[in-house]
């Protein structure tokens, strides 16, 4: 049998899922048997593992896999500022797209950019993040998706600078998505900003007036503002749309 042995796509399916269920000591015996016979060297197996050890919760795994790695393409570096951004670790984040620039092996893609950016969001590196996020427009040359907006939206909105924000959703390079405007409007409810929860919402209510959470959410901003006639009107108005609130949801009362 030892001639059937697992190749490298093989292997790389089944630390795949290894990282899906978070599977940690599955994890360390494929890497073991890499280690073993002789397919440490292979860049698809080690980008795999960095995200097997971040997505179980051991990144200085991930750390020691991506230094030990003779050479590193793009995904390696995504892989690393992915993995400090499940963690938390902004600042880290940073350092290392900073490093990835320095390199010049290799050159950020967009992908590269929403890790970097989610990193700051989660951080709160309002800084670094808008910073970034202008450099990928301007240095790069790349016209920012709906994750990057999302991304640098989350970062102000969770910050307060919600008036910016509303400045970058209302930008040339921007095509409103509700995946934006969902964003926006939990920030909005974060920070009682009622008079920019109230537009948002009507953006989403074009879209989703099926959806019970743009109701809930807009019907906790006039509440936390103290509007509570205003708040029983959305909850009128979602009851005559025969919208239903699901279990999770719920209402602010006085």
């Amino acid at each position: 049998m030892s001639e059937h042995r697992p190749d490298v796509c093989t292997l790389t399916s089944i630390l795949s899922i290894c990282a899906s269920i978070s599977a940690l000591r599955d994890g360390k015996q494929v890497h073991g048997y890499i280690l073993k016979f002789g397919f440490s060297p292979q860049m698809c197996l080690c980008n795999t593992l960095i995200t097997v050890y971040a997505k179980c919760g051991v990144i200085d795994w991930s750390v020691r896999v991506f230094n030990a790695m003779p050479q590193k393409d793009t995904v390696s570096w995504n892989s690393l500022i992915s993995a400090y951004a499940q963690h938390g670790q902004g600042n880290e984040a940073v350092r290392c797209f900073e490093a990835m620039q320095d390199s010049a092996a290799v050159k950020p893609d967009q992908a590269t950019f929403t890790a970097v950016l989610s990193a700051c969001s989660h951080s709160g590196l309002v800084v670094d993040g808008t910073r970034i996020f202008n450099s990928m427009i301007n240095d790069y040359g790349f016209m920012p998706q709906v994750d990057h907006f999302s991304c640098i939206v989350d970062l102000l909105g969770r910050a307060g600078y919600l008036d910016e924000a509303e400045t970058v959703i209302n930008s040339k390079h921007i095509k409103a998505h509700p995946n934006i405007w969902w964003t926006l409007i939990s920030s909005c409810a974060a920070h009682g900003n009622l008079r920019l929860g109230r537009t948002v919402a009507g953006f989403l209510l074009e879209t989703e007036q099926n959806n019970p959470t743009v109701y809930v959410l807009l019907a906790s901003i006039y509440a936390a503002a103290g509007q509570w006639e205003e708040a029983a009107n959305v909850r009128e108005l979602m009851n005559r749309t025969g919208v239903v609130k699901t279990r999770g949801c719920s209402w602010i009362e006085s």
